[in-house]
């Protein structure tokens, strides 16, 4: 027997009258967007899996996903292993980002037929029907997006595709991803929307807005595990006295390219984390980390890296990660 084995039946052992007084009745699994980015998604969860005991089908009762987490999220609430949908992810990543318009000044990066048709081919292969509707998942599920013009306010704004409340989740569960995915200047919007990132990267407060009734839950029988996909240093040091140029970015003060942009969605992305933890106080656990370097959404060139990257942060802080895995055992397991 390895210490592995030893580490692993420890944390259980820990935990165990944890779990009988503590366990939540309500366990949300909430999973960012990030491109290829994703895979960082899947290794912690493949790790946290053997390092916990948990099975996220099994064990969580809502799946949330934004753009590359609505995949993972899809297939998940199907049942399809984290291994299998790692292997698949790799192979849709490859197929969907190897071919793109070198020129992209005036049309999207990508058209939506690779990704469409690699989504399907993932269903068709484990036995799922390529035309399943969001309504007919055997889990709970939500999916954000972002639509260009809402018909009532005639305005953009944020919304949800999910099977919680009512007769919702009537759309097709490849066509619910095609939305949450459709990232401005990667891909052509799909049916009105734009990828849920815009709005919320982060979808754990969605997740929370539709499995909590003031009426008549009670936040403390909810738990939510989020799970990142990296994040790279972006900040500015001291006091600025920009204009336009320089946070536009075609200033030279500072090295990013983008600086107000990329300091809205980064902020952005920070505020469900914010707002959860003091909702849901020890039943909320964030598991996320920072890249040496920046990858781009479609850089499927570096998934790999992003792999081992992920199993470098779980082997070099391993005393936060047996805390996470404490947490899963004690909320979820």
């Amino acid at each position: 027997m390895n210490q592995r084995f030893f580490k692993q039946l420890f944390l259980i052992a820990f935990c165990m009258v944890s779990v009988a007084c503590h366990a939540s009745k309500t366990r949300i699994l909430s999973l960012d967007g990030g491109g290829v980015r994703g895979v960082v998604t899947l290794e912690l969860m493949r790790q946290l899996e053997k390092d916990s005991g948990i099975h996220f089908h099994d064990d969580f009762d809502v799946f949330a996903g934004t753009s590359t987490g609505s995949v993972i999220a899809v297939l998940l609430a199907c049942g399809v292993s984290i291994d299998h949908i790692l292997q698949d992810y790799q192979k849709m990543s490859s197929d969907v980002f190897s071919d793109g318009n070198s020129i992209h000044l005036f049309h999207p990066k990508y058209g939506h037929d690779k990704l469409k048709k690699s989504l399907k081919k993932i269903l068709s292969s484990h036995g799922i029907d390529e035309n399943i509707f969001v309504r007919d998942l055997p889990k709970k599920i939500v999916i954000t997006t972002v639509a260009l013009d809402n018909e009532k306010e005639k305005r953009w704004r944020m919304e949800f595709i999910e099977n919680l409340s009512g007769n919702k989740g009537n759309l097709k569960v490849v066509d619910a991803i095609l939305e949450s995915t459709a990232a401005p200047t990667y891909f052509p919007s799909e049916h009105g929307h734009i990828d849920g990132g815009m709005g919320m990267k982060d979808p754990s407060l969605a997740a929370l807005m539709f499995v909590f009734s003031p009426d008549k839950d009670n936040l403390k029988d909810i738990s939510l595990l989020s799970l990142g996909t990296g994040f790279t240093q972006k900040y500015i040091k001291g006091n600025e006295d920009w204009g336009i140029s320089e946070w536009m970015g075609s200033g030279s003060k500072h090295s990013d390219s983008q600086p107000l942009l990329h300091m809205v969605l980064d902020v952005e992305g920070q505020i469900p984390e914010q707002v959860a933890e003091k909702l849901l106080g020890n039943r909320y656990k964030r598991i996320d980390f920072e890249l040496e370097n920046e990858v781009d959404l479609d850089d499927y060139k570096h998934i790999s890296n992003l792999i081992k990257t992920t199993d470098h942060f779980i082997k070099n802080d391993s005393s936060q990660w047996q805390q996470d895995c404490k947490w899963v055992i004690k909320n979820v397991h």
